[in-house]
């Protein structure tokens, strides 16, 4: 288990790549909703959270799939 996480923790593209989602999340949201494109109330606790959780699954997913990139999953 600690193999795993240090071997996410190393893949420094994924960690760079959701630290840009996790800022351009709460971004989006604030201008859709300043242009009137928002469908719900304008709640600034829920757009951060929302960010930092969407940063999290951004970067557990990528980096997930980037430790298995070089694998050969053809049946022989």
């Amino acid at each position: 288990m600690k193999v795993a996480v240090k071997e996410l923790l190393a893949d420094r593209r994924s960690l760079k790549e959701a630290a840009v989602v996790t800022i351009l999340v709460p971004i989006v949201r604030i201008l859709m909703h300043l242009i009137g494109w928002g469908h719900d109330p304008f709640v600034w606790w829920e757009i951060l959270l929302g960010a930092l959780l969407t940063g999290v699954f951004y970067w557990l997913f990528v980096s997930g799939f980037r430790r298995f990139r070089d694998q050969d999953v053809m049946p022989r």
